[in-house]
């Protein structure tokens, strides 16, 4: 009875979780939000793996004490063993479970037991406790708990949100050779800004007077700068900053050490702490989370819900926020910080750094809310995970409730065979290049996932044994797949993409009652950069719930595309090249198949490529198009389903270089009746093409296809011209961005790039594998390379170079396809009438 009275309720969302290890046990941390604070409960959970042994074997097993090959001082020894029933490689069978005290025991236990197959040995013991428990990363619950904050019963878990307390910083460093060094130069300013209910509360830490600036605070020196940050974000429950983890973070922490400061972030008053997650690091506080939004941007760009061709704190503003902040030369830090006059910008910089984090932060945050809860996965590790490691997440999941064995991670020897011999890809039909009028285009719905769940494709389907010969999907390669029994894969595709109609369909009843219908297909695409246009948009309530509607409906289509993608992929829980090579192999046959329909139907197929059908109307009507549409998905299997994207009055297709009469696959631009410009493949995102480069392409490309004028798309490229042969042109117009791929200090061919990195090196910027180059091709040098200069030393630019090496290769392939060629954009030839060409 008094234990009963000691059980109470609370409502907390989980947030982030970790492990001790205790005297006689595993103690689980549970960091959870509630109305106020952070704070911790706790569980008992104990690891455990399997082996595939008799069940006679199991006294012996338990009286094995096994020692740490690398630590004799390490122990381990096996508490309890039962027999269960488990689907292994498609089969129930009945293995044992080996449980024991510490997660440290599993490896040596596993390595003692090594002559039985072991499985989910190698899961990361906070996620096994994930995967076991009910508790979902971000939603309410409401649990309880014993007086020793113990959880004893999980009652509910809600979709309920808790705001956080989040707080943002930058650090700003003393440079005079260009790098700072941790044994010389001081941390200068530490900015910050709160995310307040009402309004953000900003400002700076310095140690020198910064022209009576309100948002500055003026310290005694550096060491008290760095220990009133540390106490001025007590509250907070988020820490956000922008590479914070390879920079912010490290330096305050190593400069702290180098000047006696007590400097630190978590609750516990301790120094961070770096943990690594394969390839990439993490930082953890007690008490509360560090986020980094560089790598979650990273990601973002590499699946397409932001487009970054730069991964700068200004450009990721610019684009995401759509304003630009304000701008000092990195290399001038040192003496602005010396100068009175210039210190006080100095200040503003640095605040408004901080500023900046925290808004491209708030739009960024109901997309990582998403990914934690759609895959259980804490914010901390959901901000630093790829689309393959969310796509293995979803399937421990449904593995667990499915009381399916998680497959192994492969051993080296396995990686590296899979390696060898890639996968066939898609089928491409070139287009011959041109400028082409009514294009209509087709896309199938979610090609792969569709023909992962339509023929079952699952690797432990392969070679069922329960299907007679007649019953089973056969791929074009001769793999066959079950018919009877549903795959662990393509049962959780089928159900994350019911998920996915649901959640677009409930995005669909808000924006009704709102009156805002038309904006669901932009919603569709992208939850990143949902306000920053149209903040007016919505209430303030409304407003986060289409925010995060729209991001679960981007989180899971990041999912359901990424799901072929990781069954192809060597290193993965549950690669199957059979697997791999039938999706694509189906893919393939299905749009060559569309492609004769489509022929067999008198329309002429411009071009078709892995999912894409382009389709030149001619005669035809759009009604004769969207009839063939329906014609063709009366004969699709499954789920699979052609859908219109659009119809197009105008697109231009170039060729690619050395291909003589062959178009490039996915290089075109397209208009459509709106008059918005779709463009796939040009130099527009790339980083090595100049701003002018890109800003002349595009000029072309709206010339040519929203006013069919070749003439002017002429101008244009000659007006350019003469701006940089009359030297008008600003440098930071010129700057070619490269990234470097290698240790610039390992490179044998000297390239432009690895020429302006080496002067930078010398100059004093930090520079490493993976960072990027920005240069200018100036007129000191006789190579392109020696003329490299990086930008913040750059006095003039080649204008030969810039005419020669991009402006006209940036245009000239599809000017080319009205018969312009290179001197008549030179000023050297003489034009012909566009009509001659273009109707």
């Amino acid at each position: 009875m008094e234990n009963m009275k000691a059980i109470r309720r609370i409502r907390a969302m989980l947030v982030d979780i970790d492990y001790r290890v205790k005297e006689k046990f595993t103690q689980i941390i549970l960091l959870m939000k509630g109305k106020g604070r952070m704070f911790r409960l706790y569980d008992r959970y104990e690891p455990y793996f399997y082996l595939d042994a008799q069940t006679e074997r199991i006294h012996s097993l338990l009286a094995v004490v096994a020692r740490d090959s690398t630590d004799s001082r390490k122990t381990a020894r096996a508490t309890r063993i039962e027999p269960v029933k488990k689907t292994l490689g498609g089969r129930e069978r009945e293995l044992l479970k080996v449980y024991c005290t510490y997660p440290y025991e599993v490896p040596i236990l596993r390595s003692a037991f090594g002559k039985y197959p072991a499985y989910e040995h190698r899961i990361l013991f906070t996620r096994r406790y994930l995967i076991d428990h009910e508790l979902v990363p971000l939603k309410t619950a409401v649990l309880e708990v014993d007086s020793k904050r113990y959880v004893q019963k999980v009652i509910s878990i809600e979709d309920e949100f808790i705001p956080f307390k989040t707080v943002s910083f930058d650090i700003e460093t003393y440079n005079p050779m260009g790098a700072p060094r941790i044994d010389k130069d001081p941390v200068i300013m530490v900015s910050y800004a709160f995310d307040n209910e009402k309004d953000n509360e900003s400002g700076m830490l310095t140690f020198r007077d910064c022209g009576k600036k309100s948002f500055v605070q003026v310290k005694k020196n550096e060491k008290e700068v760095i220990e009133s940050f540390s106490g001025l974000i007590i509250g907070a429950d988020l820490l956000v900053g922008y590479n914070s983890t390879l920079f912010d973070i490290p330096y305050l922490t190593d400069r702290s050490k180098a000047i006696g400061a007590h400097f630190y972030l978590g609750r516990d008053k301790k120094p961070p702490k770096v943990q690594k997650r394969g390839n990439r690091t993490k930082i953890r506080l007690t008490g509360r989370v560090h986020i980094d939004v560089y790598p979650i941007l990273r990601f973002l760009s590499t699946i397409g819900a932001v487009k970054l061709s730069r991964y700068t704190l200004e450009e990721a503003y610019r684009e995401i926020i759509g304003s630009q902040k304000l701008m000092v030369k990195r290399l001038a830090i040192h003496a602005m910080w010396d100068d009175d006059g210039e210190r006080a910008k100095l200040a503003e910089y640095s605040r408004m750094d901080s500023t900046a984090v925290l808004e491209i932060f708030r739009k960024i945050l109901p997309i990582e809310i998403e990914i934690s809860r759609v895959t259980k996965t804490p914010l901390s590790d959901a901000s630093i995970s790829l689309a393959g490691q969310l796509v293995e997440f979803e399937l421990m999941n449904a593995s667990q409730e499915a009381n399916v064995i998680i497959p192994n991670i492969p051993s080296a020897e396995e990686v590296a065979e899979r390696t060898r011999n890639p996968i066939q890809g898609a089928y491409v039909k070139v287009p011959v290049p041109g400028v082409y009028d009514n294009i209509a285009v087709f896309d199938f719905r979610g090609l792969y996932p569709s023909i992962i769940i339509s023929h079952n494709v699952d690797p432990y389907t392969r070679n069922c044994g329960c299907c007679g010969a007649g019953e089973v999907h056969v791929s074009p390669t001769g793999a066959r797949f079950c018919k009877k029994q549903v795959g662990l894969v393509p049962k959780t595709l089928r159900r994350l993409i019911e998920r996915r109609n649901k959640v677009k369909d409930a995005m669909k009843r808000a924006l009704s009652l709102l009156g805002k219908e038309t904006q669901f297909c932009q919603m569709a695409k992208s939850a990143v950069c949902l306000q920053s246009k149209h903040p007016e948009t919505f209430g303030e309530r409304e407003n986060e719930e289409v925010a995060l509607l729209a991001a679960r409906n981007q989180v899971l289509k990041i999912l359901n595309n990424s799901f072929y993608g990781y069954l192809a992929y060597p290193r993965s829980r549950w690669y199957s090249r059979e697997c791999g090579e039938s999706v694509t192999a189906w893919g393939r046959k299905y749009i060559q198949d569309t492609i004769a329909e489509a022929e067999k139907e008198g329309f002429n197929v411009l071009y078709g490529d892995t999912d894409s059908l382009f389709l030149l109307l001619g005669s035809k009507t759009e009604k004769d198009a969207l009839d063939f549409m329906k014609k063709v998905n009366t004969g699709l299997p499954g789920t699979m389903e052609l859908e219109l994207e659009g119809f197009f009055p105008r697109g231009v297709f170039v060729s690619k270089k050395g291909a003589g009469e062959k178009g490039a696959r996915k290089k075109y631009a397209l208009i459509s009746k709106e008059g918005k410009i779709k463009i796939r493949g040009f130099e527009l995102v790339r980083r090595d093409w100049s701003a002018i480069a890109k800003q002349t392409q595009i000029a072309v490309l709206d010339a040519i296809l929203k006013e069919g004028s070749k003439e002017k798309a002429v101008k244009l490229v000659q007006d350019t011209i003469k701006r940089l042969e009359d030297g008008k042109v600003p440098l930071d117009e010129l700057v070619i961005y490269t990234q470097i791929t290698k240790d610039p200090k390992r490179y044998e061919i000297m390239s432009p790039e690895l020429s302006a990195a080496k002067k930078a090196i010398q100059r004093g910027v930090p520079l490493q594998k993976g960072s990027v180059i920005g240069f200018v091709i100036t007129r000191n040098g006789k190579s392109i390379s020696e003329k490299a200069e990086p930008i913040e030393f750059a006095k003039d630019y080649d204008p030969g170079y810039y005419v020669d090496h991009q402006i006209v290769p940036s245009v000239l392939k599809i000017l080319e396809e009205l018969n312009v060629t290179e001197d008549e954009l030179k000023g050297k030839g003489k034009q012909k009438n566009l009509g001659d060409f273009f109707f």
